[in-house]
């Protein structure tokens, strides 16, 4: 009895010595988020994402980068303003990886997950299958489906029987344009920050959920810092490969600002509706340019809203005052008819609504659009009276 408990004892180590040892083989692969600190240029001032795997059974240390495009096509600008052109996945070694990031002194985070030796065999082999030229190729969003919300679904893809708890990284109610302006006003890119508002529709204004959120690099950051997997913290560790160097922005002058340029127009065009030079050509001409100019933005925003395959540009709410039949409008504002001024009424209260509606949603409306959006409210008005 006891050489047969002796035998079964024997039989049951071997076999736990055999997958311990089979377990650790698998272990030769390590994965990390590499996060990549923001820079100077508008392509990087939101940071990057990218993935590091090393294979110290086959001696590979690659870096895998969703966020590769061809800016050699000759139709690159035509596909990028269309929604169409074609982000790619792309690999490098690490070594040529960092060295990029030492040059312009941007920081770059590792952050290495601890995953199980069969995930981390999955994510590898799906990063084979995923860089073959056939699969490498996919269609980018700036909100959706970008370099970085790649890499949180491969990362926090659910496996069967696993239970993955990521704890609230933001505040409640917080939007994607939050994020968005945080990143541009610590930039001091207050014009990109214009263009960006003008171009986003609604969808940007809506709460995020956790992993929304996640949409940009220091967010999936601190996401899997406070994640966990089956109560075990998804971050082994974190190391800083490369420290930030970079030079704090200069603050811009106010009279370069768009809230400044767009004002100090807004009152130019409004000069001609006082009454000293009331009904005046001048006041004809301030009229006309200021529905040519912004029918043709209302048209631009209704191109890239229904024109192209940007989701983040859809359900635009500046066309409610950059409308696009204001170059219809604009020449006919010397014989308004009946119908025109019942409208130029109701958009004028529209506008106001707008207005209001953003004052109580910060960051609907870029501020520095409000004394356009007042103008136009007015001049609307004054014409349906005419």
């Amino acid at each position: 009895m006891k050489k047969l408990f002796a035998a079964c004892f024997t039989v049951y180590f071997l076999l736990q010595l055999g997958f311990t040892k089979a377990e650790t083989d698998s272990s030769a692969i390590r994965i990390s988020l590499l996060t990549c600190t923001p820079g100077a240029e508008l392509y990087s001032v939101f940071g990057h994402s990218a993935l590091r795997v090393v294979d110290s059974a086959a001696g590979t240390d690659i870096v895998y980068n969703y966020g590769t495009f061809d800016f050699n096509d000759p139709d690159f600008y035509t596909k990028f303003v269309r929604g169409k052109l074609m982000y790619f996945v792309s690999q490098v070694s690490y070594p040529d990886f960092i060295f990029e990031y030492q040059y312009f002194k941007r920081g770059v985070v590792e952050q290495v997950l601890h995953l199980s030796p069969i995930k981390k065999k999955k994510i590898q082999s799906f990063l084979f299958e995923n860089i073959r030229e056939e699969n490498r190729y996919y269609k980018y969003d700036f909100l959706y489906d970008n370099c970085t919300t790649r890499l949180r679904d491969i990362i926090f893809q659910k496996e069967e029987n696993s239970i993955v708890e990521v704890p609230m990284i933001v505040e409640s109610g917080q939007t994607f344009r939050d994020h968005l302006h945080y990143y541009l006003n610590r930039a001091e890119m207050k014009w990109t920050a214009l263009g960006i508002d003008l171009l986003l529709g609604i969808g940007a204004d809506m709460p995020m959920d956790n992993m929304e959120s996640m949409f940009l690099p220091d967010f999936l950051m601190k996401g899997i810092s406070s994640a966990t997997v089956d109560n075990v913290k998804l971050e082994s560790d974190k190391i800083i490969q490369v420290k930030d160097m970079q030079s704090i922005p200069l603050q811009s002058s106010f009279f370069v600002t768009p809230l400044f340029i767009i004002s100090l127009l807004s009152f130019l065009l409004l000069i001609p509706s006082f009454g000293f030079i009331k009904n005046t050509t001048l006041g004809s001409l301030a009229d006309r340019i200021l529905f040519i100019s912004t029918g043709l933005l209302g048209i631009f925003l209704l191109f890239m809203w229904l024109g192209t395959d940007h989701e983040s540009f859809s359900k635009n709410i500046n066309l409610i005052w950059a409308f696009p039949l204001n170059i219809f409008f604009s020449f006919r504002l010397n014989a308004v008819k009946k119908w025109m001024q019942q409208f130029f009424k109701i958009w004028s209260l529209m506008i106001l609504i707008l207005i209001a509606v953003s004052l109580s949603f910060l960051g609907m409306i870029n501020m520095a659009l409000y004394p356009l959006m007042l103008l136009m409210s007015y001049r609307y008005w004054i014409l349906s009276k005419k």
